[in-house]
């Protein structure tokens, strides 16, 4: 592997023999090195690949950013991709590393805990990104020797949420899709009026079709092929569960501009209709 391009002394853009680029980081791997010369890969501590539009970002990134964060979020986002999927790519290593940076700072300086919201809604509806996002504090108090607020999960868990959705950076759409989440809870509960376990499977199986239901409409694709001929037998059979399910969609072309169509309302129906049941099963069980 050769040197494409030295971002500092720690941080270069190499290129492997099939010509990929891969940024690599490590102490003094950039030390006198020049575009040509081959890496000294004894030097590199942790690589990963980014977009094929991100290098410029990453020169940047690494120009305002101290090197000890850029390899720490690199861990970070490492161990997020190992842990919840590779649906965690390079994207979110910038917007966590420039997080991170601040929420630091302000250890370092004495600030008060941000007050951040949706904390209720992130442990509801993304408790394995809040449960790995603890485990990056226990990380950064490992590594840099500073505990954070136990409130700086909510925001990590969203970066990494954020990740999923491909949303924007400013996170701002992933707000309004947790937002859009909990509103469609709450829906079924008033519907039906059950009071619903938030900690059941059911619920965490209608939370995770949901997450990927949002995924798949920013990308633009459909279940078209995999409910032909459901449709008015799911609609027939289980009519309430299908008001249920087209709120949700109208909730979704409100806020988003979406097109729910037929075959993402059939699994809406049935998700609402298993959720609906195991929320009679907890209230039987309750009075009993």
């Amino acid at each position: 592997m050769k040197v494409a391009k030295v971002f500092n002394n720690s941080v270069v853009l190499g290129v492997d023999e099939q010509g990929r680029e891969v940024v690599l980081f490590g102490r003094g791997v950039g030390f006198q090195a020049r575009a040509g010369d081959v890496v000294d890969l004894e030097r590199v501590e942790r690589r990963f690949t980014p977009s094929a539009a991100g290098i410029d970002r990453i020169a940047a990134f690494v120009e305002q950013i101290p090197a000890e964060e850029v390899d720490l979020t690199v861990r970070i986002v490492a161990d997020a991709r190992e842990q919840l999927g590779k649906h965690v790519t390079d994207a979110v290593l910038i917007p966590l590393a420039d997080h991170l940076v601040f929420a630091l700072r302000r250890a370092a300086e004495g600030t008060a805990d941000v007050d951040y919201p949706l904390r209720w809604e992130v442990a509801r509806l993304y408790p394995a990104e809040l449960e790995f996002a603890r485990g990056a504090l226990r990380t950064i108090e490992a590594e840099r020797g500073v505990r954070l607020p136990p409130g700086e999960a909510v925001p990590i868990a969203l970066h990494l949420v954020n990740a999923q959705f491909g949303a924007s950076p400013d996170m701002q759409t992933t707000v309004e899709m947790t937002q859009v989440l909990t509103r469609t809870l709450a829906l079924v509960h008033e519907r039906f009026g059950l009071e619903l376990d938030e900690d059941s499977p059911a619920v965490a199986r209608f939370v995770l079709h949901l997450r990927y239901l949002i995924v798949r409409q920013r990308r633009g694709q459909t279940m078209a092929d995999k409910v032909a001929g459901m449709f008015d037998a799911v609609r027939d059979g289980a009519p309430e569960e299908y008001e249920v399910a087209r709120d949700v969609a109208e909730l979704l072309a409100e806020r988003f501009g979406w097109d729910v169509g037929d075959e993402e309302r059939v699994y809406l129906t049935l998700h609402i209709a298993r959720l609906r049941a195991a929320g009679a099963e907890q209230t039987q069980a309750g009075q009993a």
